[in-house]
């Protein structure tokens, strides 16, 4: 157990409070309690939600959470808030995806070029000349075969419209994509993704979501922190 999540713990038991008091009072997930107060943030959503949840969590169990972000930082001062080591796994799966592809298609290449080396040697030696008839499905009166279209790789578009001011972060398949604020009368920031979408704000009750040109709404009806995720089956509340 960390230092930081030690100090989280001893607050809360001071305080009487479970683990589920906290979670349905700040509306965070109460693994994602534990994880914080065991020191996993590995469990965590991503990096870029640590700060959020040490601060909402802190500040319902009567500690400063400057304080705590303070012993957070001093305890890893090298994991800051960044996606980078997950991109760098991501994109080294991809490539031992790629490079196992690229060999099976070498491979079947080599069969193909050996199999038809093959039949042109035994057509030069044994084959006769031989003319084949013209026979097509259509020649012939029957229905010419349709091939079914493959179906569409399924994204979703996540599209946010600020009636006033608000930092939001995003994370789009696991990459943090974007940290700042968005403003009323600028445009709608979009973002499109295979897996899915994360969205994280303090002030939900200034933002509407459009996930894939259905409106959602305001992503809450008070300040606080909420986690939100869009992804290709639905809008869902992740914290």
């Amino acid at each position: 157990m960390s230092d930081t999540g030690t100090l989280l713990r001893d607050a809360r038991q001071e305080r009487g409070l479970s683990i589920e008091d906290v979670s349905h009072a700040t509306r965070i997930k109460p693994q994602f309690l534990e994880a914080l107060e065991h020191g996993d943030y590995s469990l965590l959503p991503g990096q870029a939600y640590v700060t959020g949840f040490l601060r909402n969590y802190a500040s319902h169990v009567g500690l400063h959470p400057d304080d705590v972000l303070q012993d957070y930082h001093a305890e890893k001062p090298f994991q800051q808030p960044t996606v980078k080591p997950a991109t760098r796994v991501l994109e080294s799966g991809h490539y031992r995806e790629h490079r196992s592809r690229l060999v099976w298609a070498f491979a079947v290449v080599v069969l193909l070029l050996g199999g038809g080396f093959a039949i042109q040697q035994y057509n030069a030696i044994y084959a006769h000349p031989y003319s084949p008839p013209n026979m097509t499905p259509a020649n012939i009166g029957a229905a010419v075969p349709t091939i079914p279209s493959q179906p569409a790789v399924q994204t979703v578009r996540l599209q946010l419209r600020a009636f006033r001011p608000v930092r939001v972060w995003i994370t789009v398949d696991g990459r943090h994509v974007y940290s700042g604020l968005i403003r009323p009368g600028t445009g709608s920031p979009t973002w499109t993704a295979h897996r899915g979408i994360y969205v994280t704000t303090w002030k939900g009750q200034r933002v509407q979501a459009v996930v894939n040109g259905k409106v959602i709404g305001r992503l809450s009806t008070a300040p606080g922190l909420v986690v939100d995720e869009a992804s290709p089956t639905g809008w869902q509340r992740v914290a």
